[in-house]
């Protein structure tokens, strides 16, 4: 047996130093390079994943209007930055309703499309709506090119040095964690919270990554955008809101005393009397006449006599319950719901209430003061009429008779002395 040569303990401890630095560094160097493929992949995946994000959030209303011209600019903007190589629109039935695909120049790119097809073989997608509705979704494949220029930088490292390899891998992986990793997920954070909350006063944060630090500019430009859109869209609300309360107050008062116009009474009086119908109590109604009114008018002048109808119009207000309802009839006419009625004791008590009410002299724009007196007639439901016209005549009737017996009276309607005509008015009662 051929003995061999022996070997020195100098060159077996470098040898099995050389051995043990070689596997280490071969080891560290592989599971380095593992972490940082995996940490570009979530990176490639994270930046697909906003990407499709965005383009759903900013392609939502094009969608929404079938505006395919308007969703390829769009495209357009966002495919050269972002690297896309596909991009496809579904609509809510999952019928594809755009397709874009980048040109592909030669083997290199063709090569970075198959191997990021094999390493992220899942397309980042993202639902198009408006966080309640989902119009459809959005589906994009990154062009590979960053995946397949890694791969070539760290086959290169490995080539020329171990050593170099483990702390490009190591930078790279620091880099990765602290540089695109946080900035990413904060971008896809925020941008969750503005399509789940609608509020667009929300900023990115800048990131020390140029690229990034642009989307995040671009994407603050896009919040302000749509916060100033919302801001004038909520006061153009406002605005209609206060124009349509000011019309329906117009159209149900009178100009002049402000209180509730003839319009308004026949709505109010409906009311009243159908749920009196239902629950089976009474509701009085006066009809009141200012008496000497066209000479108090003639006499004093127009800005005298509507300077006395809005005196009265307040003592009237004043004189009922919170329950009651006064309205203009027309001219010096006025009439006053009473609801709930529980006797006939309450129409007396509120006309003594007016009467009192109406004692202290008016005190006219020129000075003068003057005393006036009403002439009222009552009537009420459903005893002497059950419609709303009905019931209105009945106390004008009532309130004639009044006059004929002299200024200042009270008559409540008597149905044998106080015949009425059938009512003039339309099938749900209202006035005529």
């Amino acid at each position: 047996m051929k003995r061999e040569a022996p070997i020195g303990v100098a060159y077996l401890v470098r040898n099995a130093q050389w051995r043990v630095t070689t596997f280490s560094l071969l080891g560290i160097t592989l599971l380095m390079a593992v972490i940082g493929f995996y940490a570009l992949r979530e990176y490639e995946s994270r930046s697909m994943e906003l990407a499709a994000r965005s383009l759903a959030f900013a392609g939502e209303p094009a969608l929404r209007f079938n505006d395919k011209v308007a969703m390829r600019e769009l495209i357009d903007q966002v495919v050269g930055p972002a690297q896309i190589a596909e991009i496809a629109v579904f609509d809510r039935e999952g019928t594809e309703w755009l397709r874009y695909e980048g040109p592909s120049h030669g083997v290199i790119d063709s090569t970075a499309r198959r191997l990021e097809r094999l390493l992220i073989n899942v397309p980042a997608t993202a639902p198009m709506g408006d966080g309640q509705v989902t119009l459809g979704r959005v589906s994009l494949r990154s062009d590979g090119r960053t995946l397949m220029r890694y791969m070539i930088w760290t086959g290169v490292a490995l080539l020329l040095s171990i050593t170099l390899t483990a702390i490009a891998v190591f930078v790279y992986s620091r880099r990765v964690a602290s540089s695109l990793a946080r900035p990413i997920n904060a971008l896809a954070s925020l941008t969750r919270q503005v399509r789940k909350s609608r509020s667009f006063e929300h900023r990115a944060e800048p990131s020390t990554v140029l690229e990034i630090d642009g989307l995040a500019d671009d994407f603050n430009s896009l919040l302000g955008e749509m916060h100033h859109q919302q801001t004038l869209i909520e006061a153009h609300h406002d605005n209609l809101r206060r124009a349509n309360e000011s019309l329906k107050r117009a159209s149900l008062h009178d100009p002049l005393t402000g209180l509730p116009n003839r319009g308004y009474l026949g709505q109010h009086l409906s009311e009243v009397i159908a749920c009196a119908r239902t629950q089976a109590f009474q509701v009085g109604l006066i009809f009141i006449d200012m008496d000497r009114f066209k000479e108090i008018n003639d006499r004093h002048g127009h800005a005298a006599g509507d300077a006395l109808l809005v005196e009265l119009s307040e003592r009237l207000r004043s004189s009922i319950r919170d329950s009651d309802f006064v309205a203009r009839f027309g001219g010096d006419e006025f009439v006053i719901v009473i609801s709930p009625q529980g006797d006939s004791l309450a129409i007396e008590r509120l006309t003594e209430r007016i009467r009192v009410s109406l004692d202290r002299p008016v005190r006219l724009p020129e000075g003068h003061e003057l005393s006036v007196s009403i002439t009222m007639g009552t009537a009420i439901f459903p005893h002497h009429a059950d419609t709303v016209a009905g019931l209105i005549r009945a106390a004008d009737h009532a309130m004639y008779r009044a006059k004929a017996m002299g200024r200042g009276s009270v008559v409540t309607f008597t149905p044998d002395v106080d015949k009425l005509s059938p009512d003039p008015i339309s099938p749900n009662g209202g006035l005529s």
